[in-house]
Order: structure tokens, then sequence, then C-alpha cells
């Protein structure tokens, strides 16, 4: 094992640009602990999670395991992403990349938790738009079918009753809740993000200050490295970034963007909550929370802030404290919840793509080269 308990790196072509892995300390937290063992639901526009009809699976999942999910827009039980307008990229496979694509397969890049079982929950509409109903029923078929972690890139203005408790019910349940605190650069953290029993996360850029687009304020608890978002966009993102596999064009069609937004970043966190919990060393919610908050890298003005919370994540560290009496970690106080409740609504994604490119069937690679982005096209993966 190298020396200061990192793995070796693996041979993923464009893990050497995942500036954000290394920021929260994930090759050394793979020395303990890949996320083998736990589910992470995926509550978002779905995902591409399979060979059949005129569906594919993403090349980069093509080792994940996936569980039985559920799709509460169209009321069937095959969560599969809808791809988005042409100039866009699809979200739901691109967070559940951020969290678990495939480590170690020679084929674009990682995920946090490259070992973690993904259930594909679709609750949103392509455009990002979706019902508290809707999030609401998917975070408790989640908690009844034995999800271990909800990642929940999805922001809100306003509180929802029937988003609050099933919130309360999947906590209840032993779920650890993430979202993302929203993508408006506003002093305002958005739902359901800011429910005290969430976990909120918030994006910082590549010189680990706060993202503009960043939502903050008191119920902020961490955050993560996504990106500024402020390079040229390329049509795959602004090349400032993070990346993750995702729908382009239509159901076969693959590449690796980047996005920069608070999505990307609470996808990260659930990473790191399932490696939490597949350690053994953190399960229940409160105890993976814990360990997230006593463990993160201050930034910013000294202790929790509202720019950044408890700080950025750090992955091994957090396993380091969850292996230490709990008492030992000082408990966090709760934000109270506001009386009005309202539906929430989702914020896009900070700096969509927006140039015309014909995408070919099968994958394009995104590299970096300096500020630049090369595209090289790559043969059709296998399906598996």
């Amino acid at each position: 094992m190298p020396a200061g308990g990192a793995v070796k790196p693996p041979d993923d072509p464009l893990f050497q640009y995942q500036w954000n892995l290394r920021a929260i300390q994930i090759p050394a937290a793979w020395a303990a602990t890949r996320g083998a063992g736990v589910t992470v639901a995926v509550l978002d526009t779905g995902v591409a999670y399979r060979n059949r009809g005129g569906y594919r699976r993403a090349p980069d999942l093509a080792r994940t395991r996936f569980v039985a999910g559920y799709d509460f827009v169209d009321d069937d039980p095959y969560p599969d992403d809808v791809p988005p307008p042409r100039e866009r990229h699809s979200h739901g496979t691109q967070m559940a990349a951020l969290i678990a694509q495939n480590a170690g397969n020679g084929l674009g890049a990682a995920g946090v938790a490259p070992d973690v079982a993904i259930m594909p929950i679709r609750v949103l509409e392509p455009d990002l738009n979706g019902s508290a109903r809707a999030i609401a029923r998917g975070l408790r078929f989640a908690a009844d079918h034995g999800a271990d972690v909800a990642n929940l890139s999805i922001a809100g203005r306003s509180p929802s009753r029937v988003l609050t408790d099933a919130v309360d019910y999947a906590v209840a349940k032993g779920v650890t809740v993430v979202a993302a605190s929203g993508n408006g650069g506003q002093e305002a953290v958005g739902w359901p993000a800011a429910d005290p029993q969430v976990i909120a996360v918030g994006a910082v850029s590549e010189d680990l200050t706060r993202a503009e687009y960043s939502n903050f304020g008191d119920e902020l608890d961490v955050v993560a490295g996504a990106g500024a978002g402020l390079r040229t966009d390329t049509g795959f993102g602004p090349s400032d970034g993070v990346i993750g596999q995702a729908l382009k064009g239509d159901r076969k069609s693959f590449c690796f963007c980047f996005t920069a937004s608070t999505s990307a970043a609470a996808a990260q966190v659930s990473g790191v909550a399932a490696l939490l919990v597949a350690s053994g060393r953190a399960r229940a919610p409160a105890k993976v929370r814990a360990a997230l908050v006593a463990s993160a890298r201050d930034l910013g003005p000294k202790g929790r802030d509202r720019q950044y919370g408890a700080g950025l994540v750090q992955a091994a560290d957090a396993l380091g404290v969850a292996s230490v009496p709990q008492a030992a970690v000082p408990p966090q106080p709760a934000a109270a919840l506001p009386k009005r409740p309202a539906e929430p609504v989702r914020e896009p994604d900070a700096k969509r793509g927006r140039w015309p490119l014909l995408v070919l069937g099968g994958v394009l690679v995104v590299a970096i080269a300096g500020s630049s982005i090369v595209l090289r096209r790559r043969r059709s993966a296998t399906s598996q």
C-alpha cells in the first residue's frame, strides 16, 4: 500500500483530472472501503441502468450493482433516465456516476464509492422539475426497500410538509439523507437540504473557495469540490467542473461530461456517507452526520460558518472519527423548521452546456489539455 494509506490510483484515464476526489481524501479512504454492501438511492431523473429495448446501461456503470427502483413520474417499475434536450446532458445518470462509476476498469472516471449498489428512483422530469409528492414517495420507497443513503440533488425554495414527513420517515428507518443547498448563489439553503435531519451540502471550486452559485446559510453542514463553473462552456459543461458519465442526445449515447453544481457536491457527500456505513463505523444517520461534520476541513473563518458549514468533507478523516466513541463527537445544533409549507421546485444546475455537437453512438471521452478540451472518439463499450 502506498505511503499515507492511499491505495494505488485506478487506471481510469480521467482520474488524473479528478481533483475533487483528492480534495476529499477518496484515494486514502479506499484503503478502508469502497462501499461494498451499501445501497445508495438516487432520487433524480432516473438512471441509465439497463440494457433493454432502446435503453443502454451507462458503460462506466457496467460493473455497478443495481437494485430495484421505481419511476414515480410515469408510475412504473422502470426508472430509466430520459434523455434531455440535445443541448444538455442528463442529470440522474451523472449523479449516479459521481457516486458509483466504476474505478479501475480503464474507462472514463472513478466514483466516490465505486462498489456501492445504486437504487434508481425517478422523481423528476428531464427538465429537472418535480413535485414534492413524487419526491416524498420516492424517499419512502427508498426507506422501505433497504436504502442506506438517499441522494437528493434537488433544491426548492420552500419546505413541504409531505416531504418533511418523508424525511422523518426515512431517517427513522436508518436512511442517511443528503441534499444539495441550491445553485442560486443566495444566502438561503434550499429544501429539503435545510431540513435539520438532512445533510445540507454546498460546493467549492478547485481553490476551495465557495463557488459563486452555491447557496449558503446557517443550515449548511458541509461542502465538497464541484468547481467554479466559470470557464468557457464546451457543450459538455464548464471545464473547471467535475466529471461524471451522462446521457447526451439519446438513450444510447454517453459522454463524460462536466458539471459545476451543488448537485454534484451532494452526490459526492452521499458517496462518502456510503463509505462510512460500509465501514461499519457509523451506520445511524446521526452518527454519519457527526463523523462528517467533526472531521471536515475548516474553510473560511475559524469554526463553523454560513459559507462553508463545518467545512470540506474529508472521507479518510471521517472514517477515523467514526472509529472513536461517538460521545467524543460534539453534537450539532438543529435548525428550526419554518411554519409555512410549499411545494419545492428543482433549481437548474449552473453553467449548462450549449454548443451543438453531433454525438455518435457509444462514448465520448473528454480529456483536459491545459484549459482546453480535447474530444476523442472511443469505440462503443460492449453491452453487459
